[in-house]
């Protein structure tokens, strides 16, 4: 009855994993807002948490004023690599460089703040991955863009 018991328990630890294999995936991103410069296969669920990208468009629309007052040309290339992580071969995820949304907080954040809108801590720069020699971020370069802050 031991061995049953130890084999009961290694097979619910096979379906969760395989569970959570089949809840993160790789998908082209459709998201009207991202699909014209995310040119590689995303990773759901995102770093946000959304599932689907219909759940992290809700959330992305928020930002939609910004990006027709052109407050910062950072800003779209920003949000999009931040919901739409590239899928990796390594199962990790790419996060936007530190210096991408430093750019984009440059241009944005005093407008924001002009009209009440709070950033939220999920964007907040401090989280991301610092830009180095090696570093495994998305770059502002990736977007054809120069980093003006560092």
């Amino acid at each position: 009855m031991g061995s049953f018991t130890t084999f009961s328990l290694l097979l619910v630890l096979l379906l969760i994993t395989v569970q959570e294999c089949k809840s993160s995936n790789c998908q082209e991103v459709t998201t009207p807002m991202c699909s014209d410069i995310i040119r590689y296969p995303a990773l759901m669920p995102n770093m946000f948490g959304h599932t689907t990208q219909e759940e992290a468009n809700i959330e992305l629309h928020q930002y939609y004023p910004f990006l027709k007052i052109g407050c910062s040309s950072y800003l779209k290339p920003f949000l999009c690599s931040a919901f739409f992580s590239p899928c990796t071969s390594k199962g990790t995820r790419k996060l936007p460089c530190r210096s991408l949304c430093e750019n984009t907080m440059a241009g944005c954040l005093e407008v924001a703040t002009r009209f009440g809108f709070i950033v939220p801590e999920a964007l907040n720069c401090e989280r991301f991955p610092e830009q180095t020699s090696t570093s495994y971020c998305i770059q502002p370069e990736s977007f054809g863009l120069s980093p003006i802050k560092t």
